[in-house]
């Protein structure tokens, strides 16, 4: 028979904050794309109806799969960091840079990259590689979601963002 080892305090704690950090990064991104992502659906819709961007995207979904996924890289390596590098400002005490860095980087994330993602999404799928870790990926994301989700963390952002979006759509009725 095997003994049951006990796991020592300091790994307990490390865990707990390792689960700590995880769950406020996974709120925090998850809460800032549906703040967002409503708020640019329109813009995104506006541009999509473009015959410029329409045939972009039908070129894009005709590239080969690697030239798709060089489609994808190249604007994905450049946005990405910029929103660790936003959250770096805020972390340091820049936190008005921090915000505005963070709010354009996610914009230009949901405008360019998931566009063309979206847009390359054929190509790019018949890369055996790139679609079992993007499996992979989306399956560890959809299991971090729903952990949050079974948090108090998250019960209460999501309070915090029905409120956030009700004084948006205010502040957007007070305007027109």
């Amino acid at each position: 028979m095997v003994e049951q080892q006990t796991i020592p305090a300091w790994r307990r704690v490390i865990r707990a904050i390792g689960r700590a950090v995880v769950t406020v990064a996974v709120v925090i991104y998850t809460l800032l794309d549906d703040l967002l992502f409503p708020l640019f659906r329109p813009l995104i819709n506006r541009l999509s109806a473009l015959r410029l961007f329409q045939r972009l995207g039908e070129w894009i979904g005709r590239l080969p799969p690697y030239a798709a996924l060089v489609a994808l890289g190249v604007p994905f390596v450049v946005i990405e960091p910029m929103k660790v590098l936003a959250i770096w400002w805020a972390g340091t005490g820049h936190v008005i840079t921090g915000t505005v860095g963070l709010l354009l980087a996610h914009a230009l994330s949901l405008l360019v990259v998931e566009r063309i993602f979206h847009a390359g999404y054929q190509p790019l799928m018949r890369i055996d590689w790139f679609a079992q870790l993007l499996g992979w990926l989306f399956g560890l994301r959809d299991r971090a979601i729903g952990w949050a989700k079974s948090t108090t963390t998250w019960q209460v952002a999501v309070r915090w963002v029905r409120g956030a979006r009700e004084w948006v759509r205010g502040v957007i009725a007070s305007i027109r």
